[in-house]
């Protein structure tokens, strides 16, 4: 990374904390001076009494405008390490009938593996149509944008708080701001994607599950989240794991007929034993000391896990988010191959309430600081690996916090069914809840009590 490409991304993710830190201290109170503050701005600015006025557009408005400004930089300054030539290349070879999964860029001489499914495929060949790499930027970076009003749509009541907390949050408004990490949206989108589903029966709500499931082919781990989002349905809970499952192996198995070997040795086996010294989190130290190789055993070892997770949420019917959330931390914990690029995973977590969106901002401040200084500024530039190999331990103890006040705010909820109603997961299985939130959204002010954490 240049000095000056080093800098703006400091400064992105320096004005999204401070941004989040604000929006979170307004929501809960904790600094009285500050909601008066902003109260008395915005009253100065707008004349209005409170923040009911604002609407999905004010907030997407400035992140097309961040956007636009974020590719024109990246096009300008492409080089050949870029992950934009690869996806190029991808998208080039899947138009002309090769093999998208194994590329060749930047005049080198072997083949690249591209370690991303099928939906990922018509995404890239998509971004390819137009022969250059803007098209690459401008498919990825529209796909990052649908994450907001995503976040807005599935938002309830809260959905302003919700949907301005993670637009400035520090988990995606850096990966949108910087460079092509965007792509690795997929995962919060084909979750959030689920959530919309399941927020109440409608007409439409197959296709919509079923079109997450196919956007998990990109990300062999989405599956596992959406496979323990129907946790909480009291009916067709096993028709929808069904549904997710038969798409994705679906998938699969037209990715082998159309490319062969590689489809499945290079997405999903490559997926699970893909491992780097860069992972942040304990494989920095794992890998990098060379205690841990890639292997069959170590695969089976983490699917494993994975789908305990899938098996727990489901015996506990927990809510909806929450029985997403925790196999999607079960993933971030077991990757082999985590950067910061891959904290995007964890924008739906932002709805389940004020204690998780805290624990949230510590992660990515240390991975950001990880990846940032200990590892590019310590480890790259001056060969001192020890800090970078203990703060990944360090990011994965957070993980495993984050993970058990998940447990232990549903096990409560669980204890708890006559606050049952009151929460994200249970309003998915209210069939007059969307009517119901409409009418709360178009009146809700940023005055409103805090939402009741799960």
């Amino acid at each position: 990374m240049s000095a000056l490409g080093f800098s703006g991304s400091v400064l992105v993710f320096g004005a999204s904390l401070a941004l989040n830190l604000v929006v979170l201290a307004y929501r809960s109170g904790s600094v009285p001076r500050v909601r008066v503050a902003l109260d008395r701005m915005q009253r100065w600015v707008t004349g209005r009494p409170d923040w009911s006025w604002i609407r999905l557009r004010h907030l997407m408005v400035p992140l097309l405008l961040v956007t636009v400004a974020n590719i024109a930089w990246n096009v300008a300054t492409l080089h050949c390490s870029d992950d934009s030539l690869a996806i190029l290349a991808s998208g080039q070879a899947a138009l002309h009938g090769h093999d998208p999964f194994s590329v060749t860029f930047c005049s080198g001489t072997s083949p690249d593996p591209i370690p991303y499914g099928l939906a990922e495929v018509p995404l890239n060949a998509l971004g390819a149509l137009s022969g250059s790499i803007l098209g690459v930027w401008v498919v990825w970076q529209l796909l990052a944008l649908a994450v907001v009003p995503l976040v807005w749509s599935v938002g309830g009541p809260d959905r302003r708080y919700a949907s301005v907390l993670a637009a400035t949050s520090i988990l995606y408004l850096p990966n949108i701001a910087t460079n092509i990490g965007v792509e690795n949206a997929i995962v919060a989108v084909s979750v959030l994607v689920m959530l919309y589903a399941l927020q109440a029966p409608r007409r439409g709500g197959t296709l919509l599950k079923g079109l997450a499931a196919f956007l998990s082919t990109a990300r062999f781990p989405a599956l596992f989240p959406l496979l323990g989002s129907s946790a909480s349905l009291r009916r067709g809970r096993v028709s929808q794991t069904l549904l997710v499952l038969g798409v994705f192996l679906g998938g699969a198995l037209l990715s082998v007929v159309l490319w062969g070997r590689d489809a499945l040795r290079i997405v999903y086996l490559g997926q699970f034993s893909r491992s780097s010294g860069e992972s942040l989190n304990v494989f920095a130290l794992l890998v990098r000391e060379g205690w841990v190789h890639p292997s069959l055993a170590v695969a089976a070892v983490q699917g494993g896990a994975l789908l305990l997770l899938v098996l727990f949420v489901n015996v506990r019917r927990y809510s909806t988010i929450a029985a997403c959330g925790i196999p999607l931390l079960g993933v971030m914990a077991l990757s082999q191959y985590l950067t910061f690029h891959f904290v995007i995973w964890l924008v739906p977590l932002l709805l389940l309430g004020m204690s998780i969106n805290g624990w949230l901002v510590v992660y990515g401040t240390a991975v950001f600081l990880d990846e940032n200084v200990a590892y590019a500024y310590l480890g790259l530039d001056r060969g001192i690996w020890w800090p970078y190999e203990l703060t990944g331990v360090l990011i994965s103890a957070l993980l495993v916090f984050l993970l058990i006040a998940i447990i232990r705010s549903e096990e409560a909820r669980v204890h708890e069914p006559s606050e049952r109603n009151s929460l994200p997961g249970a309003r998915a299985q209210d069939p007059q809840c969307e009517a119901r939130e409409e009418d709360a959204g178009n009146s809700h002010t940023a005055e409103a009590p805090a939402p009741v954490d799960p």
